[in-house]
């Protein structure tokens, strides 16, 4: 399936739309995928991996931005925002106000450097978001206080040693601490730092992105 390219304030990204598109008649949800450190570049497609083929056929407009060198999607590992984040904020934005998209159904998933990431970016931006899925990320637990009432489903992997999983497992015992009936954590039992794997192989995915919606 054809990944088409585009750019907002110097950003790069890759888009792919849902089979039997309408922009006319219908709104649709938007998932901003956000790639690892790795991926990061100027060739805009060496970072359509680790996951975000997942979306491809899927009933969401997915946007996949690709990061440059030098830069990263900001987060506690990066002290804070970032040039590529602020980018990354007013494509949002932007993206939001076009006629196909339904402003109340946008998601942000992430991996590894775009996971630390997108636990800033909604903790920061809560209002931009339906929904978040960080994979193999980290953050400060506490600074996840301010999201107990923001569905979540954060994956790591149980081996992960590139990042390790003791901080999201703080923020899943601060959720249950305090009720929180919408965060969801997955670990991995045996996986590293590649949880990307199972987390899209996992059958409820898709459908629990599908239902988040903002009120």
């Amino acid at each position: 399936m054809s990944w088409d390219l585009a750019s907002h304030e110097g950003l790069p990204y890759r888009f792919v739309l849902p089979p039997g598109y309408d922009p006319f008649h219908q709104r649709y949800p938007l998932v901003v995928f956000l790639h690892g450190s790795g991926e990061k570049g100027t060739d805009t497609t060496s970072h359509l991996v680790n996951g975000v083929q997942a979306f491809e056929g899927q009933p969401f407009i997915t946007v996949a931005p690709q990061c440059p060198i030098g830069d990263t999607w900001g987060g506690s590992w990066y002290g804070g925002d970032s040039t590529s984040q602020r980018a990354l904020v007013s494509l949002v934005r932007e993206l939001t106000g076009r006629r196909s998209v339904d402003p109340s159904r946008v998601h942000l998933v992430g991996y590894s450097m775009g996971a630390i990431g997108a636990w800033a970016i909604i903790e920061r931006y809560t209002e931009l978001f339906a929904s978040a899925v960080p994979i193999a990320g980290d953050l400060e637990p506490e600074s996840a206080r301010s999201l107990t009432q923001f569905p979540i489903w954060a994956f790591h992997g149980q081996r992960d040693k590139l990042v390790r999983p003791d901080n999201t497992r703080r923020v899943a015992k601060l959720m249950r601490e305090r009720g929180n009936g919408v965060f969801r954590y997955t670990e991995f039992e045996g996986v590293g730092h590649d949880a990307w794997r199972p987390t899209f192989e996992h059958p409820d995915l898709m459908t629990w992105l599908l239902s988040q919606r903002r009120a």
